[in-house]
This record gives C-alpha cells, sequence and structure tokens, in this order.
C-alpha cells in the first residue's frame, strides 16, 4: 500500500466526518508542485507531506487542518503563491499555511530565551492549529534525522528539546512530546540511549509478566464492583528513565516505576471507585498520591496517580482516567481544539494558562468554526513577542508601537528615536507591533527628544514613565537657563561676570540660609519666579557700586562718550561700557549700517545689521534683550571684518584679478574661500572673501570696481 494509500484507509478507519475529496484534492495539489524535489533521504518530498497528514488524522482533526498539512511546504518550498492556496483551497487554509511558513523562518534566539520564543511561536499562531501543524512536520522530520550530518543533528535535536517538546508539552499532546523526547535523547546522548534500551530489553519478559499478573488481580476486583474499564500496561518512556538517572541521581536499578498501568473507565465517579479497590487490594505508597482530575494540571491534564507496593513488594505507578481524559492526556489541545474558553490572563499566570480549564467548555462551542473565531484569537490578547536586530526575544504588550520596544531595549534609544524599520521596511511610530516582527530602531546624536504626541504613541508603563521625566528634566534645564539669564542680567551692572556668579560668597550664603540643593536648583527657582532675582542683587550693593552705579545712571543722559577701539570697536551703548561686544557673523556691520545690540546669554552684546534676518527672529521672540546701539562719531581709525560671496563664470586667472583688485584698494584680505558648481549647464564659481576695511563707503568703492571685472556677475554681503 502507498504512502497516500495509507492516508486515505486511516481516515476512513478512523470513520474521519471530513471532506475526502478536498484533502484528496490538495494531495494531487502537492504531489505536482513537489515533483522533482526529494528529501536528503533520496525519497521524494511528497512523502513528508503525507507523513504529516498522517499525524494530524491521528489526532483526528478537521478537514482543513489535514489539507494544510498536506499544502505546509508548497509555498516556502516551490513557486505557487499564497494567493493560490487561497483560490483552490479557501482563506483558512491559506491562512493557516501561512502561519506554517511564518514559524519556520524564525531567527535564533539567545540561550536565555527559549522560554520566550517557545511562547512566541504559541502567540504568532492565532489559530492553535498552526502549531499542531508545526508539531506534526517537527515529529517526521525528527524520524528522518538520520540523513542529516552530525552537526545538524544535533543543533536540529536542541532545539527541538528546548523548544518544541515543552511547546507540546503545554498544549497537553503528551504523545507527541514523549516521542519528541525520545529521538532527541537517541542524536543527544546516544550512548546513554543505548544504554538505557540494553537495561530495559534485559528484563523485559520478567516485567510483562509482572504486568500481566497486576492486570488480571485488578480486572477481577473491578469486575466484582460491576466497573467495566481497560487496563493497560506501557513501559516509561526512555528520555523520563534518562532524567530521573541524571538529575535524580538514581541508578536503572532504583527506578522502580518503569512499568506504569493505565486504567480507563467511563466516568468520573468510577475513577475514585477505582482507586478504592487499589488501596484496599495492595498498599498505597505514602506520598505517592496526586489526584489532577479535581485539580487539572494547567494543560488541561487530567487523572489519578498512585503508587502502590504490588506483588513481591515491587512498587507500581497506576494512572486512572475516563476516555475523555485519555484523549486530552494523549493529544492535549489537539483532541478538543474546536471547544473555547475565556479567562483573562493574570499577571502571575503562565502565558499557556488559558488551557487549564478548556474541558469546562466543551458544550458552549457549537462548531470547529466558533472555536476558530473566539478561541484561537484570544492567545494574542495579552502579549506581542518581537525579534531584535540581533535575533534576541522582547515580550510587549498587545498594541505596542516601536517607541514601546525603543524604550524597553534602553531609555537613550527611546529618547533619540527618530524613526524605526519593521521586517525591513520604514513604518511610523504609531505602527502596532505584531509577534514576529523584527525591529530596528533608528537613532539620531541631534534627536532633539521626545515629541509632545509622543504619551499617546506608547502603551507601556515604563516608556511613559521615561517620557514623563525627559519633559520633567528639559523644563528643568529651560527654567535653569532662564534662572541664569535673569540673575546675568541683573547682576551686569555690577561688572559681575557670568563665570563668576556662583562662586561669590553672597550666592553661596544665600543658598545655604535658604537649604537650596544646588546652584542649578537655585538658578531653577529664579526661572519659576520662586526667588525674586532683584532682592538677590541687594546682597552685592556696595558703597563702590553704588558709585559705579551712579555713574552708569549719569551716562544714560549725557552724549554717548568714545571708547577705546580695543575695548568697544567703535559701538556705544548708552549707559553701558565694560561690557564685550562682538560683531555677528551672519550680517557682519559696518559703519554706516543701521545696527541694533543683542544681549546674549554669558556671551556679551552682539551687533546685528538691523536688516539682518536673525536679529528680527531674536527681536520677535526675545524684544526685552535688544538694546539701542550706535556707531562712534570717529571711528576712522578702527578696521572692520566684512564677508561677502562673488558669483562668477568660472575661469582661470579669475581668482587673481579679483585679489589684485583688491590689493590695488589697500584692502586686507583675511580670508578665501571658492567653490564651483553648474548653472543651466554653465560653470559657476562662488568665492566668498573676507576683507578688513574701515568704513561702509570703501567697501561699495570695492564692490564698484569688481562689478566692472568681466564674468563677474553678481556680488553679494553676507
Amino acid at each position: 500500500m502507498g504512502y497516500a494509500s495509507k492516508l486515505f484507509f486511516k481516515i476512513k478507519e478512523e470513520d474521519l466526518p471530513v471532506d475526502v475529496d478536498k484533502i484528496k484534492l490538495a494531495y494531487e495539489f502537492a504531489k505536482e508542485a513537489h515533483t522533482d524535489q526529494y528529501r536528503k533521504s533520496g525519497e521524494e518530498y511528497i512523502i513528508h507531506p503525507i507523513a504529516v497528514a498522517m499525524t494530524l488524522v491521528e489526532m483526528k482533526m478537521d478537514t482543513d487542518t489535514i489539507v494544510a498539512g498536506l499544502l505546509h511546504d508548497v509555498v516556502e518550498d516551490t513557486l505557487i503563491p499564497l494567493e493560490e492556496i487561497k483560490l483552490n483551497f479557501g482563506e483558512t487554509v491559506a491562512y493557516l499555511v501561512e502561519g506554517v511558513t511564518k514559524l519556520r523562518n524564525l531567527p535564533a534566539g539567545t540561550k536565555k530565551q527559549t522560554e520566550n520564543i517557545r511562547k512566541m511561536i504559541v502567540a504568532m499562531a492565532k489559530d492553535v492549529r498552526v502549531v499542531i501543524i508545526k508539531l506534526a512536520d517537527r515529529l517526521h522530520n525528527m524520524s528522518t534525522l538520520k540523513h542529516m550530518t552530525p552537526e545538524k543533528q544535533q543543533r536540529i535535536a536542541d532545539e527541538t528539546l528546548k523548544i518544541y517538546a515543552p511547546i507540546a508539552h503545554r498544549l497537553g499532546m503528551a504523545k507527541v512530546k514523549w516521542e519528541l523526547e525520545d529521538l532527541c535523547l537517541y542524536y543527544l546522548k546516544p550512548e546513554e540511549y543505548r544504554k538505557i534500551i540494553s537495561l530495559i530489553s534485559s528484563k523485559r519478559k520478567e516485567r510483562e509478566e509482572y504486568t500481566e499478573e497486576v492486570k488480571k488481580k485488578l480486572l477481577e476486583e473491578m469486575k466484582k464492583s460491576n466497573i467495566a474499564g481497560e487496563v493497560t500496561g506501557r513501559p516509561k518512556h526512555f528520555y523520563s528513565i534518562y532524567k530521573k538517572m541524571t538529575e535524580k541521581g538514581k541508578s536503572f536499578a532504583d527506578i522502580y516505576d518503569l512499568i506504569a498501568i493505565r486504567v480507563v473507565v467511563d466516568t468520573e465517579g468510577e475513577c475514585y471507585n477505582v482507586l478504592g479497590i487499589l488501596h484496599n487490594i495492595w498498599k498505597p505508597v505514602p506520598g505517592r498520591f496526586k489526584d489532577y482530575i479535581a485539580v487539572p494540571k494547567s494543560n488541561g491534564y487530567q487523572s489519578i496517580h498512585t503508587t502502590i507496593v504490588g506483588p513481591s513488594g515491587k512498587f507500581v505507578e497506576i494512572q486512572i482516567r475516563t476516555l475523555e481524559m485519555h484523549k486530552i492526556a494523549e493529544d492535549g489541545i489537539a483532541a478538543h481544539w474546536k471547544y473555547k474558553e475565556k479567562i483573562k490572563k493574570d499577571k502571575s499566570e503562565h502565558i499557556y494558562s488559558w488551557l487549564k480549564k478548556i474541558l469546562e467548555w466543551q458544550d458552549d462551542a457549537s462548531s470547529s468554526e466558533e472555536f476558530v473565531q473566539t478561541v484561537t484569537g484570544d492567545i494574542l490578547s495579552e502579549e506581542v513577542f518581537i525579534f531584535s536586530p540581533k535575533g534576541d526575544v522582547v515580550e510587549l504588550p498587545n498594541g505596542s508601537t516601536p517607541l514601546d520596544f525603543a524604550f524597553r531595549i534602553h531609555t537613550q534609544i527611546g529618547y533619540k528615536c527618530i524613526g524605526a524599520k519593521v521586517n525591513g521596511c520604514i513604518v511610523s511610530l504609531d505602527y502596532k507591533l505584531q509577534s514576529g516582527d523584527k525591529v530596528d530602531i533608528i537613532t539620531s546624536k541631534t534627536a532633539k527628544g521626545p515629541g509632545k504626541d509622543w504619551m499617546n504613541l506608547v502603551v507601556t508603563h515604563g516608556a511613559k514613565a521615561k517620557i514623563k521625566k525627559w519633559f520633567k528634566e528639559k523644563e528643568f534645564d529651560e527654567r535653569v537657563k532662564e534662572g541664569r539669564f535673569l540673575l546675568e542680567k541683573e547682576l551686569i551692572n555690577f561688572n559681575i561676570k557670568s563665570k563668576d556668579i556662583e562662586d561669590l560668597e553672597e550666592v553661596k550664603e544665600y543658598i545655604k540660609k535658604h537649604n537650596i540643593p544646588s546652584y542649578n536648583e537655585f538658578l531653577f527657582k529664579i526661572g519659576i519666579g520662586k526667588i525674586d532675582v532683584t532682592r538677590i542683587s541687594e546682597k552685592f550693593k556696595s558703597i563702590k557700586e553704588m558709585e559705579e552705579e551712579e555713574k552708569i545712571l549719569t551716562q544714560i543722559d549725557e552724549k554717548p562718550k568714545r571708547r577705546r577701539k580695543n575695548q568697544n570697536q567703535g559701538i556705544v551703548i548708552k549707559g553701558v561700557e565694560n561690557t564685550v561686544i562682538r560683531f555677528a557673523k551672519c550680517c557682519t556691520p559696518l559703519p554706516g549700517d543701521e545696527i541694533g545690540g543683542f544681549i546674549t546669554k554669558g556671551n556679551g552684546i552682539a551687533i546685528h545689521r538691523k536688516d539682518c534676518k536673525n536679529f528680527k527672529e531674536l527681536k520677535e521672540k526675545s524684544s526685552d534683550r535688544v538694546i539701542k546701539v550706535s556707531w562712534e562719531e570717529d571711528n576712522t581709525k578702527s578696521y572692520y571684518s566684512v564677508s561677502f560671496v562673488i558669483i562668477v563664470a568660472d575661469r582661470s586667472n579669475l581668482l587673481s584679478e579679483i585679489i589684485r583688485i583688491i590689493g590695488e584698494h589697500r584692502i586686507n584680505i583675511t580670508g578665501v574661500n571658492s567653490m564651483s558648481f553648474k548653472e543651466n549647464g554653465e560653470k559657476r564659481a562662488n568665492i566668498k572673501m573676507t576683507i578688513e576695511i574701515r568704513e561702509k563707503e570703501q567697501f561699495e568703492r570695492l564692490t564698484q570696481a569688481l562689478n566692472r571685472t568681466k564674468d563677474v556677475i553678481e556680488i553679494r554681503r553676507s
């Protein structure tokens, strides 16, 4: 019988209520898609999807799951697109195939993150059938692992043991879990595996005879109590024996429960009746009784476990359950995947706790479609699992954005975030992250920090707290700057330099007296108005300062006096002297230009041309810092730096001609910089010149001469 024939015979044997024609169509579709494809074993590739479908049939899955099992590798390994799957087999099948395809390409995480990867795999499967198909796929791959290289065998077995076997356990799929674990042991610990096989085989006949003796006696007593049921013996799985020998330090001879007796009856009440019969025949071992019927395991498992002292004083482990419980114990969520449950996830519970009460909701779902629409989507209701660029897994609340991810990685990454890439594509910062997304945060050293709308773009408490902190610190810094400006402005009349204020004894005494923690806190209080800066200035008034103040007040009403050229650079500021004055580089004023002054923060007074764009903006924002200034009447002995740009048609020797003309006007050149460019296909050049002149008229005479020079197009002052 061929592989395909075995599949359809199994469907008939299990009497599954499935659409056989649709499954046959999927088989033919997969067979054609995988034509000329072979596995490492040399077998036709179609054997693998058939084996996966066979496992799903044994689990009694529905039509779409079996069809998706046959097609699960088509999109990944052939040229057939997902849209064609959807067209031929429906949206549900396409959805399941896409889910398995995504799980196949998960990047590797760090050693500490295997638990997160397990959780993420389940969370990525909005329909739990995706995980069931993936487990069936991994089970067959493990059974054919011998055809891989030793290195791949070790890697795949290790991944299976750490990730997929625990997932099968948490989904209650014990049969799959045991098979995966035993196969992993074979490849990871081959010597221990062979040793356990040898030890088990050496006393197989003796154990089988003993098991039959226990079974016979128990069945006789159950019959007397009119309890019908099935009593079977099963050997312990190799991996569980290995764990007991390694983790508990036991020798093979010390493991008394190599054979377990399982009793399957019709009702829950009969389970407890059988327990009473057992303990009446044989003595129970203290501390070896567990009632998982009254208190089920988190994956839905239910059974009564007890260990008795059987014939010849040997310990025997016995499990008692109903047929329904047995199905759940073997196939877990796959046995009752169509039923739903609605419980909110408590913070202290495990992500898989939603499986705990699955049996309690058996009567709530009228169809498998209802389950798909209600239960399977609930697994994503709490968390999403995101990959960093390095492959690390980050767990975030559902609804999180790239900003939440950025702040979870590091506070400064959050502050410097200017954008994000998700799966290689630029996204907006309000993009809702999905499980499996790979996120790369784009940062900038010149980033201005969080925007005012960021609080509405994040959902995590950590991100919100860090954004609030940033705004609080920003406000503090701004208020400190404002306080410093107000204090410096108040103390300017006392001829005190900005850098000296912090070290003044009067300031230190004030800070100490009022229990202010730091100088910046002192400035902050001035900035928010809690400290009246005018009161601070009173601390500095002395006889000498009073005289100086009177002198300045007198100067305000007098005609401006001439200052030394090296001190005021030919500028008169009514009422102020001995102040640092500098010419703004943005407009380089010359005598004859209309000018204005602006009090900078700690850098003296900047002189601008009144038509300067920067000056106009400063005046609009901080009019209180603009002061009236003028040129000295006699400043012919002063030299002023001025920058201007000459736009020329680029040709050789033109720069030399320009320099010669400037020299003829007895003007000193302090800087030259030129840059070529093209305009409408013509070669052009910008020549930036910085020169020293005494007056504006001298500059005007120079520009007239330069404008007469061939190929000079335009002259502009900076």
